[in-house]
Order: C-alpha cells, then structure tokens, then sequence
C-alpha cells in the first residue's frame, strides 16, 4: 500500500530541488524562470484534476503532477525572486540641491532611501557632500549633528516608495572612522568605498539591487541582509574582517581577492550556494592559503530561499 502523503511530499521537494539544481549548474536563468511563473494558472488546473481523478485509476498519478507543480512554483520563486522587483522609476534630474559637512571624529552614517537610485563615495579630508536631485518627489530629509549624519526619503510610508524616486549622490570622508548603515528599499545603490576606513558597514537590500565595492577600504566588519534582492560585493584585503550575510529569497555574490584568505561557515534552507575555490577543512570552507594570508575573512552565511555566489567564474558583475 502506498502512503501517498510521503510520496507526494517527495515528489514537491524533488521538484523544487531539481529547479534550484539546475539554476545552480546554469542550466535555467532567473530570466526564463520569471517568464515560465506566468503560467502559475497551470498550478491550479492540475491542482483541480488531481480533486477529480483522485477516486480514479490516475488517482496517484493525478496526485503526483499536482505535488509536482507547487515544487517547480517554489523552485521557481527562489531563482527568479531577486529579479522580481516593485517597478521604481528614477528620472535623471537637471540640477541638484547640495549640502556639506565635515567630521571632526569617528562618525555615525545612516542612509535610508525608498525607491530611488544612491551613489556613495569616498574623499580626501574631513568633508562629506549629500547631492540631492529634483526628480519631483518631496525633498529628503538630511539630519546632520556632530558626528552623525542621517539622510533618508520624505516619503517612507508608501509599500518600498513605489512611483517616481530619489537620486542621491553621496561623498563621504577618509579622515575619520565611519560606522556606516544603509537601507535600500525598491531602489538601487552603489557603494565604491576605496579608501574609507569603516569600523561597521551595515546594509539591508529589500526588494533592490547593490553593488559594494571594498577595494582598498579597511573594514572591520560586515552585516548584510538581502531580502527578495540582488547585491554584489567585492571584499578588501587590506583588514581582517568578520561578515554575516542573509539571503532570504535573495541573491547574493561575493568576490574576495586572491591574497585576502576567507573562511566560510554556512546554513542552507532550501538555497544554494557556489563557493569556487574553496576547501573544506572541518564544518567550513576556505582559501587553500588561508593560515599564511596576511588579512583573513571570516563570513558566515545564512541562507534562506537564496543563493550565495563566492569568486564566480568570470568575477563579480
């Protein structure tokens, strides 16, 4: 006899595992998985047929395709959530508003944007500089007192700001350590942060895309949470660092230089990851040159619907 409960659960969790395998070796992309998940009606229908077959000979069989519809739904979700995103239109605006500042300590830096396009760098001296441009939406709020400078969208209280969005662009100082947080919401934000010396850097990616570049930064530590969104980071070799990175229903990728040594520990459900060029060595992986690396990265992932990408052939995006 057979226990159909156990066959039609194995059936969702082969299916959704065969979808995540197979974007995993590239032999779907997110792309074409987004344009199939048009079909989700298919879902139902089978859903329906199995309802009716159920009493019949085709009673298992109609069962089995109806487990095997929600695997391939969920297996799709998972690669196509981060390219599935509010649709958050910038115009490039004509002039700018700008404000100025300087440093005289290690200072605190929290950036919130909801829907909108960011662009943060990195000067000589004591002085940072917020451009914001008129692209028609309310003015952002800029809060600036000693050592701590805050900027974030007017508007928060629409679902990620979804609509027109802000254009931002943003210089900070190397003189002085910087705790830096951002929040991208339905936007997009890039970070090129050579030069910087970050005691934290903290960023929350919903619904989004961001690139960090950490090229020459020193960098003590690195939290980030990617949720339903895309991130890339390139890792500095000029400091040891301690990361922690979540990817729910996100995509993450990570490129660390050869002479950084790295050490991942990491926690899978239902995701994926590739860690090119790493060795296992006890419960983690890392670089083969790890022990005599000058500068280490320590990462811990946490993987949840997701996919983490580390030193991916061709180098990050």
């Amino acid at each position: 006899m057979v226990n159909r409960t156990f066959l039609y659960w194995g059936v969702f969790l082969v299916t959704a595992g065969a979808v995540l395998l197979a974007a995993q070796g590239h032999v779907i992309t997110s792309d074409g998985v987004a344009e199939t998940l048009r079909l989700w009606p298919i879902a139902v229908i089978a859903v329906g047929a199995a309802i009716l077959l159920r009493r019949t000979r085709l009673g298992i069989a109609g069962g089995m395709v109806a487990a095997a519809m929600p695997g391939l739904m969920l297996g799709g979700l998972v690669v196509a959530a981060p390219d599935v995103r509010p649709d958050c239109h910038v115009v490039e605006p004509s002039n700018h508003t700008t404000r100025t500042g300087t440093f005289a300590s290690p200072a605190r830096v929290s950036i919130e944007l909801s829907c909108g396009k960011v662009d943060v760098g990195v000067a000589p001296g004591n002085g940072w500089q917020i451009q914001t441009g008129d692209t028609g939406v309310a003015e952002p709020r800029i809060d600036a007192t000693g050592d701590q400078l805050s900027l974030r969208s007017a508007n928060r209280s629409r679902p990620f700001g979804i609509g027109s969005g802000d254009r931002w662009l943003v210089s900070l100082p190397d003189a002085q350590p910087l705790d830096l947080s951002a929040v991208i919401n339905a936007g997009t934000g890039r970070f090129a942060l050579a030069g910087a010396h970050l005691t934290n850097l903290d960023l929350d990616v919903n619904a989004g895309t961001t690139q960090v570049d950490l090229t020459g930064a020193t960098v003590d530590g690195l939290s980030m949470h990617v949720n339903a969104a895309e991130a890339t980071v390139h890792l500095s070799d000029g400091s040891d660092l301690e990361a922690d990175v979540h990817a729910n229903a996100g995509k993450v990728t990570l490129c660390a230089p050869t002479a950084l040594g790295l050490r991942v520990h990491q926690e899978v459900v239902l995701g994926s990851t590739r860690l090119v060029g790493l060795v296992r060595d006890g419960d983690a992986w890392q670089s083969p040159d790890y022990a005599s690396s000058t500068h280490h990265a320590d990462v811990t992932l946490a993987v949840n619907v997701g996919s983490v990408d580390i030193n991916p052939e061709g180098g990050c995006k």
